[in-house]
């Protein structure tokens, strides 16, 4: 039997640019004073901004609000940009959302970054009006690992979470698409190690993939 839906990371899994969302924070953060340790830098992977934000004390070390560092850390890509760093989008991913929409499955990208930033990856992803939908943090009271954007995803599709296979790469995503009781495949997509910054632990994944395009799409459907 088929999936009933499938429910999809973007950053790190879709497009290689879990390196590049960090890199922004970090410069943004680091002109004000604040130089971020290996474990905060790897704590950024996988987050929503709501949960960076808590967990990196902003409010508290620069008295500076949630809103604040999102646009603070998204103006600085464009001269990241300038500076040679890029987001790619990885091998596989448009083939795996073109497999969906030939199987007439219903798709959308849970993800813990902000709805522009995942409108500006779509653009370059191009599939867009394949998907049912995108939720991003702002869609969401608790990030990933809490299940609550998978849930929410599923609900809305109107799809048994059982049913549902979530495409992921951090240990937070995975956790999440697991506590919400799906089935969950993790690409480690080792030949672009920059797209999994932090070393992510993905030994509670279902299956382990090493990327989108090794993924055999027809042992997709056999899942029940």
């Amino acid at each position: 039997m088929k999936p009933a839906a499938l429910l999809l990371d973007l950053d790190g899994t879709l497009v290689d640019s879990e390196a590049f969302h960090t890199e922004s924070i970090v410069r943004f953060l680091s002109k004000r004073g604040i130089e971020l340790n290996d474990s905060e830098r790897a704590f950024i992977v996988g987050h929503a901004w709501q949960d960076i934000f808590a967990h990196l004390r902003v409010s508290q070390r620069l008295g500076m609000s949630l809103e604040e560092l999102q646009r603070g850390s998204i103006a600085e890509k464009p001269q990241m940009v300038e500076d040679g760093h890029r987001i790619q989008v990885l091998p596989g991913a448009r083939a795996l959302v073109a497999w969906g929409a030939a199987a007439q499955i219903p798709m959308a990208i849970v993800s813990g970054s902000s709805r522009k930033e995942i409108a500006y990856a779509l653009t370059l992803l191009g599939f867009e009006d394949q998907l049912q939908f995108y939720m991003g943090a702002e869609d969401v009271r608790c990030g990933k690992p809490d299940p609550e954007g998978y849930a929410t995803a599923a609900e809305r599709l109107q799809v048994a979470p059982a049913r549902c296979v979530v495409f992921e790469d951090s240990t937070a995503g995975i956790a999440s698409g697991r506590a919400a009781g799906m089935f969950v495949v993790a690409t480690s997509a080792a030949n672009l190690p920059e797209a999994h910054a932090g070393h992510q632990d993905q030994s509670e994944a279902h299956t382990l993939v090493s990327g989108l395009d090794a993924l055999d799409l027809e042992e997709l459907s056999p899942l029940e």
